[in-house]
């Protein structure tokens, strides 16, 4: 169900951020999209866009994402280098720490955060 909605909402979205001129640039914004969907369809991944999305205004490190979601470490910095491979979050160093987030300069990532909080 939440992942129809999202689909519904990015494809919604995507129309409105620009008008289609091609086939060609319609398949490729199908492809971003779908690329995106794919990252999220774990359930672990989704628990972390949910926390990410919760805590919003929190700086994140994995260690920080998986206390909160009883997940061993490994397990979260995979499913992080899956998400931010698609663009759905993005890391921020600071100093010695690494922090996480999610990409809200895409309009897409914008409707998943709709979507999660």
């Amino acid at each position: 169900m939440v992942i129809q909605y999202v689909a519904v909402e990015l494809y919604t979205n995507m129309q409105s951020m620009k008008k289609i001129t091609s086939k060609e640039t319609e398949e490729i914004d199908m492809h971003n999209m779908a690329e995106i969907l794919k990252a999220m369809a774990h359930a672990d991944r989704l628990a972390i866009l949910n926390l990410l999305c919760k805590k919003r205004n929190e700086k994140l490190t994995v260690k920080n994402i998986y206390e909160n979601l009883s997940m061993s470490q490994p397990v979260v910095s995979r499913h992080l280098n899956i998400l931010k491979s698609a663009g759905v979050v993005r890391r921020l160093p600071e100093g010695q720490k690494i922090y996480y987030c999610l990409c809200t300069e895409k309009k897409n990532i914008v409707s998943l955060m709709n979507c999660f909080c």
